[in-house]
């Protein structure tokens, strides 16, 4: 016979963290939700993690590319999705931080629809120049958009890019403005004008921009982290060279869907904290230009909800808004 206090204990045995639901999980295969094309940085970053989830966890971590709205079809698919860890997204800079502030509806809610589980990684950018343009230097560059505001022309793969941000960050940190030229196509499209000297500058990740700078065709002046770059270690921050303004990151993160199990989320966090810190996982984000972080959930969340206020500052500042 189950009395009140039976029923009750149960009850509250079954809303504890830790239940036999989150004891038992992963149960059935896991989605992980990528929301850019296949072969991006983002891609290959899930499908390393779902891999190390796979083999921590006994069930299979499958990476499912759902491209689109810049990162929104994705997003949106895991905030209104099953609340039990069967789909992780692996989210961005751009779909938990800018453009939730840039575009007039996102059809989810960046902070409160998503439990925070790991922060993967996060990746500066590079600020370069044509070599044709002379200017060797931030302060040579400062000179030259001073003396001719809008004479320096500034390529971004997009407005609201992590380009367009970080050449707005800049701006704003130099006292400067330039005439930035947006390419509606992504990154890819920048370079051919920039490696022509069409536009003077971008701000680009560094493993893209790489081959160019060893090669001589475009030249590096700085990154906008707050520590150097290990793939250009001779390559100063704009904190260094006194626009620590200036600073930005692009990430990558891990999220489940909000009301989630603690227990789940906390196991998934275990797990990818784990992986992260492993040698050889570490070695192979770092080979992507990436700085490895695996943080806990709580300090995920913590950096996101930081990074959606700042971003959503600096957007509304400058009137950024797509149609």
């Amino acid at each position: 016979m189950i009395t009140r206090r039976s029923l009750a204990a149960c009850l509250g045995l079954a809303a504890l963290p830790g239940g036999a639901g989150a004891q038992n999980y992963p149960s059935r295969p896991v989605r992980v939700i990528v929301p850019f094309a296949p072969g991006a940085a983002t891609d290959i970053l899930s499908r390393l993690m779902a891999q190390q989830y796979s083999d921590a966890l006994g069930q299979p971590f499958v990476a499912e590319n759902r491209t689109g709205a810049n990162g929104g079809i994705a997003a949106e698919l895991v905030a209104k999705g099953p609340k039990d860890g069967s789909m992780i997204l692996t989210g961005t800079f751009s779909t938990h931080a800018s453009n939730p502030h840039i575009y007039a509806r996102t059809p989810y809610d960046a902070v409160a629809d998503f439990a925070p589980v790991t922060l993967i990684a996060t990746v500066p950018q590079l600020l370069v120049v044509n070599p044709a343009t002379g200017i060797a230097s931030v302060a040579a560059l400062r000179a030259a958009a001073a003396a001719r505001p809008g004479s320096i022309t500034a390529a971004t793969g997009g407005l609201g890019s992590s380009q367009h941000l970080s050449a707005v960050l800049f701006e704003r940190a130099a006292g400067v403005r330039f005439d930035t030229i947006h390419y509606a196509r992504g990154f890819a499209t920048v370079v051919p004008d920039l490696l022509e000297n069409r536009v003077n500058l971008t701000f680009g990740d560094p493993l893209a921009l790489l081959p160019m700078v060893r090669e001589g065709k475009l030249r590096p002046l700085a990154v906008t982290s707050e520590s150097r770059s290990h793939l250009l270690p001779d390559v100063p921050t704009l904190a260094e060279l006194g626009l620590p303004g200036a600073t930005s990151l692009t990430w990558y993160g891990l999220f489940v869907a909000a009301g989630t199990d603690p227990a789940i989320v906390a196991r998934l966090g275990d797990a990818a904290q784990g992986a992260i810190r492993r040698p050889e996982v570490a070695s192979r984000i770092r080979e992507l230009g990436a700085n490895p972080v695996g943080n806990s959930p709580a300090e995920f969340g913590a950096f996101q909800r930081a990074e959606f206020q700042r971003w959503g500052e600096v957007i509304r500042a400058e009137g950024i808004r797509a149609e």
